[in-house]
């Protein structure tokens, strides 16, 4: 059978218009695959990649670790911007120029500079203050002159007789007066005839200017004050505290003890006569505490304010014992304080005989001579 050319027939087509397909992808072929003619002078980037030789990057380094092979860099980073000027908030103004002269500026003259020589000795190490006169100064701008700036060489003149020199009278101040005058005077300032009752004290305004002036006033005055005074320390059954608090908490021994501790351990050494209250808190003060807290064996305050008597050179020392329960000797906390205390005269006070004191009579006696200095540091009152 006769094979007939079929590259054209009526029934199929023309074979150049039907679509053909890849046999490795299976896609469709364009018609103009391969025949685009290139640019002239065109050269693909591609065929001079494969004819260069590959660069041989080493995959371990010279202690056998492995290398992770470093990215190619897209882009340079911009360069860094130069460094600003440094920020001057308090820059003074500039100064104006000559050309800004304006209208209401007046135009004056050029003027000759001024050209002034010191002529220095060898040796000469203070300062040189030059002063120049302006009367001076117009001279100059009229005519160049040259002007000797030397003072003028004043003569001597020795006088027929010295002037008596007048001494001025030094006037008496009140560190010139005696001792005894002075203590007086002191006295007077500063010593009361009631007793000091501390925190309710209502003879306590009195002002410590005077202690001011100088040491020497200082000294003295605060020996009297301290010494000849007699100090009361009590409780305070008020209520206190912060206005963020809801619950007011009461005083107590508080501002005793920040007494003690405001004076300093040199005027607690001028302390002579000393009465400490010990009594319990009260319940309506305290409704957050209970029975056993409120007793003034357990109050930190009062044994702190005891801890800091013990630096004090008493020499009277006056206790007074009350509360609820009768001091026993299984309440060791405060009495190992109280024997602590020294004082040469030591005794014991109560409110009345309706009030006798909260304490055993075989216990009193033993803390009274524990507490009792021997040998006794001042005199015998007269």
């Amino acid at each position: 059978m006769a094979l007939t050319n079929r590259e054209s027939s009526l029934e199929l087509g023309d074979p150049s218009n039907i679509t053909k397909y890849s046999k490795t992808t299976g896609r469709p072929i364009r018609r103009a695959a391969g025949k685009a003619k290139q640019i002239a002078g065109y050269v693909d980037s591609k065929v001079i990649e494969d004819d260069e030789d590959p660069i041989e990057v080493p995959s371990e380094d010279e202690d056998g670790e492995p290398i992770k092979p470093q990215r190619k860099r897209k882009r340079s980073p911009s360069l860094s911007p130069p460094p600003l000027d440094p920020l001057i908030r308090d820059e003074d103004p500039d100064e104006p120029s000559d050309v800004e002269a304006g209208l209401y500026q007046q135009n004056t003259a050029e003027r000759a500079p001024i050209t002034l020589q010191f002529n220095i000795p060898l040796g000469f190490h203070g300062p040189l203050m030059v002063k120049l006169d302006r009367k001076l100064l117009d001279q100059m701008q009229q005519g160049d002159r040259a002007h000797d700036l030397q003072p003028p060489r004043s003569k001597r003149r020795l006088a027929a007789k010295p002037k008596p020199v007048q001494r001025q009278q030094k006037k008496a101040g009140f560190t010139d007066l005696p001792p005894e005058l002075r203590n007086k005077i002191y006295r007077h300032l500063f010593v009361t005839g009631d007793i000091v009752q501390i925190p309710r004290a209502t003879n306590l305004c009195r002002s410590g200017q005077f202690l001011s002036t100088c040491k020497l006033v200082h000294s003295e005055g605060c020996s009297i004050l301290y010494g000849e005074n007699t100090i009361m320390l009590d409780r305070s059954r008020d209520r206190r505290g912060p206005y963020w608090e809801p619950v007011p908490k009461e005083i107590g021994y508080t501002d005793a003890r920040r007494f003690l501790k405001a004076i300093g351990p040199e005027n607690l050494a001028y302390l002579r006569e000393v009465r400490l209250v010990m009594e319990d808190a009260c319940p309506s003060a305290t409704p957050y505490l209970n029975h056993e807290e409120r007793r003034y064996v357990n109050d930190e305050h009062l044994i702190d304010i005891l801890r800091i008597l013990r630096n004090a050179k008493l020499r009277e020392f006056k206790l007074t014992f009350l509360g609820r329960r009768a001091l026993a000797r299984t309440d060791i906390k405060i009495l190992r304080y109280l024997e602590q205390v020294k004082a040469d005269e030591v005794s014991s006070s109560s409110s009345g005989w309706y009030h006798p004191p909260k304490i055993t009579f075989g216990l009193w006696a033993d803390l009274k001579e524990s507490m009792s200095r021997i040998p006794k540091l001042y005199a015998a009152k007269k």
